[in-house]
């Protein structure tokens, strides 16, 4: 390794390398780290100068074919006293150059070493102000506590404001969202109201249209529709009991006497003077069906009219005295349909004292009897006196017509 001048080229590595005054006099002796990572021991002479340099052949940049070129370093004396030595386990990675001292040797004052351009004056490139005492620690210490304290105000601040600007969103959706809430609301009310009014006139419609679809048949007619219940469920026939005797099935309203010693009643609770009506009957099960009209149901006074699977029918009147019962009158109907399941039309026409009954538009019976004038309507179903048995009838379209 030469350490004489050597012609400069335009690959040559430039380095710097620092080293005491009492080194300069005494020599002293390097390991240089180069910056592609290779380490080179030299020994500097007694008597090194400031400024001087030295030109190793062969320690410079790699080159394309394999050679390296020259390093030409440069020395710089540095004045007053060498530091202390690093405490024991200290990393190299402290000094802030390539160069690092032996063991013992001033290591605190590590050479400074770069690749500057060829000509480039001693010192130059890379020497820089070399560490300084602990005053310039504290500052930098300071100055980093201050940079940290700046930052986390910063970021409390950025923090506090997007606090702020959520909650001015958050009030600016709930007042959006209880404006919406409100508008939805008034939206459904109105729409209810409007529901309400449609549904009202649907059914003054619905009534006016019934009334003029159904005229009463039965003679002398006239009259006005005050009841129309189709029976088919609970919701179109408001009124009607239901339980154990009385019930909606299959779209029809079934009356069921599951002792076969008494009959069954089903109302709806509205009482007439004096009227017109008629259902369709079907006797699913058992013995009768019928009607029973003008009725004061406490009382056990009332009309009832009754009819077989075969047609024959009777009228009776229920006096309150117990089960007692007069019989008015009895028929039998030769339009009925007979049988179980059948489908037939009772009807009845009570104007003052006269009462007329009806089976399918045909007139069975006609009696005049002034005892009950005001009273309930009920559907029945009604076993035989004697040697009866479990009855259901079943009932639909019923109509009521008030002269």
């Amino acid at each position: 390794m030469s350490a004489q001048s050597e012609p400069e080229r335009a690959d040559d590595l430039h380095a710097t390398l620092a080293i005491s005054a009492e080194e300069a006099q005494t020599g002293t002796s390097r390991v240089l780290t180069l910056p592609d990572g290779r380490r080179l021991p030299m020994t500097l002479p007694a008597g090194m100068q400031s400024g001087q340099r030295l030109s190793l052949a062969g320690q410079g940049r790699r080159r394309e074919d394999g050679t390296y070129s020259t390093l030409h370093l440069t020395i710089v004396v540095l004045p007053g006293p060498p530091a202390a030595a690093p405490a024991s386990g200290s990393p190299e990675a402290e000094a802030p150059t390539l160069l690092s001292g032996q063991p013992g040797q001033w290591a605190a004052h590590p050479a400074l070493i770069s690749a500057g351009p060829p000509g480039s004056p001693p010192g130059s490139a890379s020497q820089g102000p070399p560490p300084g005492p602990r005053r310039w620690s504290r500052q930098r210490t300071l100055l980093i506590a201050t940079l940290i304290i700046g930052l986390l105000l910063a970021s409390s601040l950025g923090f506090f404001l997007e606090l702020q600007q959520r909650h001015v969103r958050e009030e600016a959706n709930t007042t959006a969202t209880s404006a919406a809430l409100t508008a939805a609301t008034a939206t459904r009310q109105a729409a209810r109201r409007t529901s309400t009014v449609t549904q009202a006139t649907a059914a003054a419609q619905a009534t006016a249209s019934t009334i003029a679809a159904y005229p009463n048949p039965y003679p002398p007619g006239g009259g006005r529709l005050v009841l129309y219940a189709p029976l088919s469920d609970a919701h179109n026939s408001i009124g009607w009991e239901t339980g154990t005797h009385c019930a909606f099935q299959a779209g029809a309203y079934h009356v069921m006497a599951q002792d076969p010693r008494f009959f069954e009643k089903c109302s709806n609770g509205l009482s007439y003077r004096d009227f017109a009506l008629e259902v369709t009957m079907s006797i699913v099960k058992g013995d009768q069906g019928g009607l029973l009209f003008r009725g004061d149901i406490d009382k056990d006074t009332y009309y009832l009219f009754q009819i077989d699977t075969s047609g024959f029918c009777s009228l009776f009147a229920y006096t309150g005295n117990g089960n007692e019962a007069q019989e008015l009158a009895r028929s039998i109907a030769l339009s009925f349909e007979r049988g179980q399941g059948s489908t037939n039309l009772l009807a009845l026409v009570a104007r003052g004292s006269s009462l007329t009954l009806y089976l399918n538009h045909e007139p069975v019976i006609k009696v005049t009897d002034g005892r009950y004038r005001l009273g309930q309507v009920a559907l029945l179903a009604v076993p035989f006196a004697d040697e009866g048995q479990e009855t259901e009838v079943s009932y639909r379209h019923l109509k009521v017509w008030a002269f």
